[in-house]
């Protein structure tokens, strides 16, 4: 008989059978390189160990397959996880990424623009070879038709031959999958479809099934601390994305990325570690008030932050956005637009980049009534892989570059150089938005603070992107650029400049930004944590 033909033949427990080992055969080399790392033997011995690794891990997806495929429900089911399954593995052969909830809460939370940034033909090629031929084979041959009976004793049979084999293997090399796998958790997040339904699992019910919580105040008796100053204060930050500190030539790289921040006597915080891999982690943690050993998303997501508390004090306070949105930290304070006239200059594909945010902000605050003001600007900045995308070509300075989101499809230096090239049009931005502050002098006394939300891997470690699990990612994703930069006016009331520069040499954190900046902006309440200002040493 056929191959052809027996695949026609096969009941529901034997097809689960055959697609659990093509998802172990297809969908995990990354795991199984990682492995290979790993395991003690070598030679045949070797090749033993990894062919039970994979009857274990198909046994286990078999059985686990046995127990939620039933009826007509079984194709879509089967054909859902072929589908997600080659689009994991598609990502972690590409980017180098483990998929945790982590990892599923980026994917649930981006938005149209960045996912066809991801799109390419090696993904269509992903998609086609490992979930388009068993989908073809799934629904133009149906299942042998069985009475539920023996659909029943089949599937009893399975799984009991499933748990049995399970047991075996996993005795036979228990000492090594023990150790292996209690000093390397990480594995777990390589192992496909295993990585993405306990991501989904966990995602689902830590965020989506979230209790319905009132809003929590916080902050309820922040008050302004009366200030000597003439003049009215204008304090901005931007809140970067995706930059790393050591791509910043403040921090000693080797190419010169800074020039333009490197002119203007800005702070430089050489030492500061992310909340978070990714930014819908980092962006509601820094707002939040909690630090990142005691950060809740649950209680972030219903309580206000430090622009409530601020707005509260008695600022006046605004968030403008090129990015895919505040998470939830803008919620309750006004949010201006970026500036229509200017997007047809700076936009290209529903993208725009950063030029438009700084234009946005000048525009705003020429027209804005004099009042104490915190603005917030939020970067398009370095977000990958379509690097070549947020930099105008006249910012093209490191070359060849990779022109394209399929980032293998180029060298290792072609990443790296069009991924200076985003650093380096970020200084550009960040000295525009200085010398905007700069021209208010005579209304403001001015203040911009800058820092990323987290950084960015381009194949150190065969990494790319970021959202690696905190505890195994590497310093180039939460390895962060900060800095600050204050008007001569400001350092005549607050903090001394000499004094911060001394605090910035230490090691700070996203832990030090909501404490710090109610400090430089003479805001008194009892959620403050002076042991978390870096300006507390400094103040007047």
């Amino acid at each position: 008989m056929s191959i052809i033909s027996r695949l026609k033949n096969l009941n529901l427990s034997q097809r689960n059978l055959v697609i659990a080992a093509w998802l172990v055969l297809s969908c995990n080399a990354a795991f199984f390189h990682a492995l290979s790392a790993l395991t003690p033997y070598d030679g045949w011995r070797a090749g033993v160990f990894f062919a039970a690794t994979g009857a274990l891990l198909i046994a286990y997806f078999a059985t686990f397959l046995q127990l939620i495929t039933w009826g007509s429900f079984a194709r879509p089911v089967q054909s859902f996880l072929l589908l997600a399954s080659a689009l994991t593995a598609y990502f972690m052969m590409t980017y180098g990424v483990g998929i945790d909830a982590g990892q599923i809460q980026n994917m649930m939370e981006t938005d149209v623009n960045e996912v066809f940034d991801l799109l390419s033909l090696r993904l269509l090629a992903y998609m086609l070879l490992i979930a388009g031929l068993p989908l073809l084979w799934l629904w133009s041959m149906p299942a042998a038709t069985l009475s539920w009976k023996q659909t029943l004793r089949n599937k009893l049979i399975a799984v009991v031959l499933g748990l049995v084999s399970m047991l075996a293997l996993a005795g036979w090399h228990y000492a090594d999958y023990a150790s292996t796998f209690r000093e390397h958790r990480e594995l777990r997040y390589l192992i496909v479809p295993h990585n993405y339904i306990a991501g989904l699992k966990r995602y689902y019910s830590k965020i989506v099934t979230a209790p319905d919580m009132p809003l929590q105040h916080y902050g309820e008796d922040a008050t302004r601390v009366h200030s000597s100053a003439k003049k009215p204060t204008l304090f901005v930050f931007v809140l970067g994305e995706t930059a790393r500190a050591e791509s910043f030539g403040l921090n000693g790289y080797g190419r010169n990325t800074t020039p333009e921040l490197r002119k203007r006597s800005v702070i430089n915080f050489p030492q500061v570690s992310s909340c978070g891999t990714a930014t819908a982690v980092s962006v509601p943690c820094l707002f939040s008030g909690m630090t990142r050993a005691d950060y809740d998303p649950q209680l972030a997501s219903h309580r206000e932050g430090l622009l409530d508390i601020l707005q509260r004090a008695g600022y006046a306070v605004t968030w403008i956005d090129n990015n895919s949105g505040c998470k939830g930290a803008c919620d309750r304070i006004n949010n201006v637009p970026l500036l229509a006239a200017e997007k047809a200059r700076w936009c290209h594909d529903g993208e725009c980049q950063d030029d438009l945010l700084a234009d946005t902000f000048a525009n705003y605050i020429s027209r804005a009534t004099l009042s104490d003001r915190v603005v917030v600007l939020h970067q398009e900045g370095s977000h990958g892989p379509a690097y070549y995308r947020r930099y105008p070509d006249a910012f093209k300075r490191f070359t060849p570059t990779c022109d394209s989101n399929a980032l293998q499809s180029c060298t290792q230096q072609q990443v790296i150089n069009s991924y200076d090239n985003t650093i380096a049009y970020t200084d550009h931005v960040l000295g525009r938005i200085i010398d905007t502050l700069k021209g208010q002098d005579d209304r403001y006394q001015t203040v911009m603070v800058y820092a990323a939300d987290h950084g960015e891997s381009t194949g150190e470690h065969g990494l790319y992107l970021h959202g690696a699990p905190y505890l195994f990612a590497p310093s180039q994703q939460t390895h962060v650029p900060m800095l600050a930069w204050l008007s001569p006016s400001f350092q005549k009331h607050g903090p001394r400049a000499n004094c911060l520069a001394e605090q910035a040499q230490k090691p700070q954190s996203h832990d030090t930004i909501f404490h710090s900046f109610l400090g430089l902006l003479d805001v008194k309440t009892a959620v403050y944590n002076a042991t978390l200002d870096w300006s507390a040493a400094c103040q007047r």
